[in-house]
């Protein structure tokens, strides 16, 4: 940051006050010492500790009074090894008018945060301050290592630019020294050329650089022509040292605004491409409109969007826009497109004709001429290359590293838009595809809105619940549905679908009339989004009249799932089973006996009814089965009859389930006064044999083999552990990613001559 020394005479009140306001302006200032101070405090103390004490006693009192006084500061301390020119010095001591000429150049400067105004108003003031007849001010372009001057004084280009190195103001930008140069056409540096194309005669030249905070050169300030007519002299080259500082501070502000602004235009114009991209759901006319749109932002003649073929290792585009073919196909790897698809990297090309990866084929088929060339991978959510953005010819010179980032940015939204069409039509293919399902299936299926609307009945849902064809969907379930017979049924279907509730009711008796009516086995389900938020549920009914009476006998002695696989074989079951792996869960009420001996048995058997239905709920939810009660212990089967991969996962969510519920039990036996109890649970997995043991008079379904013993086994030993739910191995293997998991050790259990692996599973919170 540079250093500014304002030299402020207290016998002038109006210039005291006029600093005391600018004072507010700059951007930081420190007071180091007053050397009047100094002075007089040396001539009233001696050397040493004491003249140092009071040193540090007054320079408090110096700053403070500075700060809220406006008091005279006549010398200033700048470290030695980066010493700072100070205005001070280059001022004569009685020179108001250039004082006050500095003070209105800071205060414009650090008001001004357009840059091109900037730009013109240092060389304004920088003309005024040191008598020059014009100036100039260069920034350095460091992307294309080159000075730029938006405005040049006096002269009618609107921009100079000059590489660095050359010329005068590019060697001040390279060597980073001031220039003081008495006779121009004397120097060899100078180039005469634009004195004879403007008529303009140059004969003494001030250059200096213009450092920011970091020493680094940021700017060129060249000033030419002293208005007397005399070189610039040393007074001069000070002066503009001592602006320079200001110059630099200023310009990094400007260009920060600069760069502020143009986020903002740039989060404006994704915005409005965003919008203009998702208004289209055809993927055909998406691809045009995201190669018309990335023209016109890019300033760009041309552009095409690749897609990848990973089947052909090709690029395609269907649209290239600007000339006739319907269809491009490039290999990956070659060209300029092919490369960018093949390494992922983005091409920016000055001159097409120069580069060896162009192919100028296209060119002299269409007759079109391809100068610059800008090529951006686009890529998907996991970082794959699914396309590639290529834009031809910007109007005004080569793509930038600005156009680099927007084709970015742009081709981001283009692959969102495009995955969003093809998801669209996805979609409705798909949808078309069900209700084609839908309309074959002899089940009825109905979908309802998060509103209780109706959505969709298929043609076996109406025949079912005897609805007309003709009537419509898009009312509520009581319109559609005869809630004057039915309005339990109705409502609580429409009670589901508002809080996305599943529900299952089996052997309902539906009323068609007064005279008719049908038993059916329905299921609720919700529907949920991406996000496992409800839209609603899907209701299924199964007509099963003719079967009912024959499922509600046997589901009074066995569960559903085996009245469900005995109503599938009907009269072929037989004696024996099938091998398969199954997950066996065994459950025991601890200090069962003792707890029998304190309580009337007519106690014992409401309290195990209540405390079975709870267990069985959390069993049944699972999809398990309940192979049998065995006085206050359950077994439960996860894979018998039927099976299922995540096996071992519901079984170990149902034991979570029954220790949760078994609190909730617990809690409602405090408030009653009734028993409570702790429960252990022991999970197994292995190959067990599943199916009907008994005789040809009278059979039970159940599992037989060494899980049953091990489910058993482990259930015993949570009399030992803090751990209610212990599982072998086996299951541990299945789970251990979704639930959390200790190993207990190795335990012998009886009956195995191997130890066995044994884990505990914490409660759920």
């Amino acid at each position: 940051m540079a250093q500014v020394l304002l030299v402020v005479s207290r016998e002038d009140p109006s210039l005291l006050e006029r600093f005391v306001k600018e004072f507010e302006a700059v951007e930081a200032v420190t007071v180091i010492a007053d050397r009047r101070q100094g002075e007089r405090r040396r001539g009233s103390l001696g050397d040493g500790a004491e003249r140092r004490r009071s040193d540090r006693r007054q320079r408090a009192w110096a700053d403070s009074r500075l700060r809220h006084e406006g008091w005279a500061l006549s010398d200033a301390l700048s470290p030695a090894d980066h010493p700072t020119p100070s205005i001070a010095a280059a001022l004569p001591a009685g020179d108001p008018r250039k004082i006050t000429e500095l003070l209105e150049a800071i205060q414009m400067l650090s008001r001004e945060l357009d840059l091109t105004r900037l730009l013109q108003l240092i060389m304004d003031k920088a003309s005024r301050l040191l008598n020059a007849d014009r100036a100039s001010l260069f920034v350095v372009d460091e992307e294309r290592h080159e000075l730029w001057s938006k405005i040049a004084q006096g002269l009618e280009t609107r921009e100079i630019r000059v590489p660095i190195g050359q010329g005068i103001a590019g060697g001040v930008a390279a060597g980073g020294k001031r220039v003081n140069i008495a006779d121009a056409y004397a120097d060899t540096r100078f180039n005469p050329e634009v004195d004879r194309r403007t008529g303009y005669r140059t004969r003494s030249i001030l250059c200096a650089p213009v450092r920011d905070a970091g020493g680094r050169v940021v700017a060129v300030l060249q000033l030419l022509n002293r208005l007397d007519g005399k070189p610039f002299d040393a007074e001069d080259e000070r002066l503009l040292d001592a602006f320079a500082g200001q110059i630099a501070i200023a310009l990094r502000n400007a260009q920060q605004m600069e760069q502020i602004e143009q986020r903002r235009r740039t989060s404006e114009l994704l915005l409005d491409v965003m919008k203009a991209f998702s208004s289209e759901l055809s993927v055909d006319q998406l691809l045009r409109r995201i190669m018309e749109r990335t023209s016109a932002v890019l300033q760009a003649d041309r552009s095409t969007l690749f897609l990848v073929d990973r089947r052909t290792r090709q690029i395609w585009s269907k649209v290239a826009q600007g000339d006739k073919l319907a269809e491009i196909r490039v290999p990956i790897g070659r060209g300029i497109a092919g490369t960018v698809a093949a390494t992922g990297e983005t091409i920016n090309i000055a001159d097409a004709y120069a580069d060896p990866r162009f192919n100028q084929d296209v060119d002299r088929r269409t007759g079109y001429r391809t100068r610059t060339i800008l090529c951006a991978p686009v890529r998907d959510a996991a970082g794959e290359i699914v396309g590639v953005s290529q834009v031809l010819n910007k109007a005004g010179g080569p793509f930038t590293k600005d156009d680099e980032s927007l084709l970015a940015a742009l081709s981001a939204q283009a692959f969102i838009a495009l995955d969003n069409a093809r998801l669209f039509e996805s979609v409705v293919t798909m949808k078309n595809y069900n209700e084609s399902i839908l309309s074959c299936m002899a089940t009825g299926v109905m979908t309802l809105d998060r509103d209780g609307t109706v959505t969709s009945v298929n043609p076996a849902f109406r025949r079912i619940f005897a609805i007309p064809e003709e009537a419509p969907v898009g009312f509520g379930v009581r319109d559609l549905l005869d809630v004057k017979h039915n309005e339990a049924f109705v409502v609580r279907l429409d009670a589901c679908a508002r809080v996305g509730e599943a529900h299952t009711e089996y052997e309902l008796k539906y009323a068609i009339s007064t005279e008719e009516s049908v038993n059916l086995n329905v299921s609720v389900v919700p529907l949920l989004d991406s996000k496992r938020q409800p839209l609603g549920v899907v209701v299924v009914a199964e007509d099963i009249t003719q079967e009912q009476r024959l499922m509600s006998t046997l589901c009074r002695y066995v569960t559903r799932e085996i009245a469900e696989e005995v109503m599938k074989q009907k009269g072929k079951i037989k004696l024996g089973g099938v091998r398969a792996p199954v997950s066996i869960l065994f459950s025991d009420i601890r200090n069962f006996t003792a707890i029998s001996e304190r309580h009337e048995p007519e106690k014992i058997v409401e309290f195990l009814n209540d405390y079975f239905a709870a267990m069985v709920h959390e069993i049944f939810a699972q999809q398990g089965t309940l192979d049998k009660f065995m006085g206050d212990g359950i077994m439960a089967v996860f894979g018998a009859p039927i099976n299922r991969p995540d096996d071992p996962v519901r079984a170990v969510r149902a034991a979570r389930g029954m220790r949760r519920s078994l609190r909730e039990f617990n809690a409602r036996q405090r408030a009653k006064g009734g028993v409570e109890v702790d429960i252990g649970i022991g999970i197994s997995h292995g190959e067990s044999i599943s199916g009907n043991i008994g005789s040809e008079q009278r059979m039970e379904y159940t599992v037989i083999g060494d899980p049953v013993n091990l489910a058993s086994r482990l259930e015993g030993l949570t009399k030992n552990h803090p751990y209610k739910i212990l599982i072998n191995d086996r299951i541990y293997e299945q789970v251990k990613d979704v639930f959390p998991c200790v190993l207990i050790g190795e335990e012998r259990v009886k009956g195995k001559a191997e130890l066995v692996h044994v884990y505990g599973v914490p409660d759920p919170a």
